[in-house]
């Protein structure tokens, strides 16, 4: 393939700057796109025109890389086509607009060296009066509550990151340059405060339902996952896997503290923590653990110029993210550079609320989730989907969640294999955390086909996990989100899948089977489908 991006990532990045940017591509970095109801509808007439050559195109011989990328491409266009007709993200999701706002922001202050961002900086404040007046005329009552809710913490926290952050990064830049950005900055945030007042008022006559429902749910797990699934056989295969997780749960424990229960076990766990100011060092040192286990025990490749920090999740971010998230090295960017973001302590919560905040970022917990999502965890697998995959191909650009997800949690059972996890108190937090990912299934299925309710759901995941209000409110109402629907499936759905795709190698090479061969090689088509790679090692 050439050095050119493939035809259906060029239509992307046009059509969406914001979305360019996030991925690393500098095309349109003064822009933040046209909102306007009728560009939404030409970008969805060239889909479906995309799509339609594609489902014309003779198919590659199976068992290819050639059949692999014309799945990718397929896959990424039924869904998106799909789930613009029946989301209607631009007219139901607040959080969208301001999210979006503070990403485009947001990927140009962290272009170090670049002499060019902040000039582009000025300009995408300077469209954000509009921009977000123009998203208060898409927006419609079909909203949910919920997303209307989530959307007015994303704007104030957008007001706030226009209005400290960015007014803190004007003061870096020299001459008049620095003064237009603080004024643009100032004029930015008064239109994300407006923008909040408008989404307060829009919650109280928002009438819309954030489940998708089953229809949409079961297209998803057939068209997006490439599974011979459906939300019932979903709901039932997360009923074994809680009732599997909760043994081993129970046995582990047993075996640590035969007179004490699981949850007390944990919860005397959780009580050692750091302060908030110490959260990103404690995730920093366990990270250094989870990079050296990784090199020792030869897991995977890791490849020169790659590098992990740590850093606070954006104020725009944190309602939807109690604990933190990765921030992968963008595909399309230069350098192998991830960043691991948690979620600060808030001196405005009172004391039980901080109190638990700190109990879920215990130490014990840090280690049980490092690995997961440094080494040899998320930030690897993406580095070595930037190396793995050419630039113009449909895979660079693509990646699923049941992939990278399943990766994750595939990887905290890899380290408790080879000895990352042996504390027990480790071991039974990883434990307790598959329990947990097992009661997505669950919960996942239940809120989109309308059979639980998001209290209940958080009181499963209060009683049958351990987790405290806070932690469960948070990731049930993420679960919510437009584009939540199977994600938090496909932890466990791909955790398994991989394992499985392991099984098969180790039974094929026998004594030359190794992790670090598996691994560089599951990695190296990208993040697909892990159904699709299990058809490409079988052709």
């Amino acid at each position: 393939m050439s050095d050119a991006l493939h035809p259906y990532v060029e239509f992307v990045f046009d059509a969406d700057p914001i979305l360019a940017s996030g991925q690393g591509d500098t095309r349109g970095r003064t822009r933040l796109g046209d909102i306007e109801p009728e560009a939404f509808a030409a970008q969805d007439e060239t889909r479906a025109r995309l799509l339609a050559e594609a489902e014309a195109a003779a198919p590659a011989e199976a068992g290819t890389v050639e059949r692999l990328e014309q799945q990718v491409l397929l896959t990424e266009l039924r869904t998106t086509c799909h789930r613009s007709e029946t989301e209607a993200t631009w007219r139901r999701a607040p959080y969208w607009y301001a999210e979006r706002l503070g990403a485009a922001i947001g990927a140009l202050m962290s272009s170090d060296g670049d002499p060019d961002a902040a000039e582009a900086l000025l300009a995408r404040l300077r469209a954000i009066p509009g921009y977000c007046a123009q998203a208060q005329r898409n927006l419609s009552t079909d909203t949910p509550q919920l997303w209307a809710e989530l959307g007015l913490s994303s704007a104030r926290g957008l007001e706030q990151f226009l209005g400290r952050a960015v007014a803190g990064y004007a003061q870096t830049r020299p001459g008049t340059l620095g003064d237009e950005i603080a004024a643009a900055a100032t004029a930015a945030a008064q239109a994300a405060a407006d923008f909040a007042v408008f989404v307060a008022e829009l919650a109280g006559r928002a009438a819309g339902s954030w489940a998708c429902g089953r229809e949409q749910f079961d297209f998803l797990l057939r068209t997006y996952h490439h599974l011979d699934l459906d939300a019932a056989g979903l709901a039932e295969l997360g009923r074994e896997l809680v009732e599997r997780e909760r043994a081993a749960l129970q046995r582990l424990a047993a075996e640590i503290d035969p007179g004490t229960s699981w949850q007390a076990q944990i919860d005397r766990i959780k009580d050692w923590h750091p302060q908030p100011p110490q959260f990103l060092r404690t995730y920093e040192d366990a990270m250094r653990r989870a990079r050296e286990h990784t090199r020792e025990h030869d897991l995977i490749t890791l490849p020169e110029g790659e590098v992990c920090e740590l850093d606070w999740v954006p104020e725009f971010r944190r309602d939807g993210l109690p604990l933190g998230e990765m921030s992968p090295s963008p595909p399309f960017a230069p350098g192998l550079r991830s960043g691991f973001l948690i979620t600060p302590g808030d001196d405005g919560e009172d004391a039980a609320r901080r109190r638990e905040h700190m109990r879920d970022n215990c130490f014990v917990f840090a280690t049980s989730i490092a690995g997961h999502e440094t080494y040899p965890g998320h930030h690897v697998q993406y580095v070595h989907h930037k190396l793995g995959t050419p630039r113009g191909s449909i895979r660079r650009y693509f990646s699923t969640p049941q992939f990278v997800e399943g990766w994750g949690l595939y990887v905290e059972d890899v380290l408790e294999q080879t000895g990352f996890m042996a504390d027990d108190r480790v071991r039974l937090f990883k434990q307790r955390n598959a329990l947990w990912r097992a009661l997505r299934v669950v919960v996942d299925v239940g809120l989109h086909t309308g059979t639980t309710s998001l209290p209940a759901a958080t009181e499963l995941m209060q009683r049958e996990a351990g987790m405290d209000p806070h932690l469960a409110a948070g990731e049930v109402r993420r679960y919510a989100r437009h584009d939540n629907p199977t994600y938090p499936s496909s932890y466990a759905l791909g955790r398994d899948l991989i394992h499985r795709l392991r099984a098969e190698h180790e039974r094929a090479r026998g004594s030359a089977f190794t992790l670090r061969t598996f691994h560089d090689w599951l990695l190296s088509f990208g993040s697909p489908p892990v159904p699709l790679l299990a058809q490409l090692h079988l052709g």
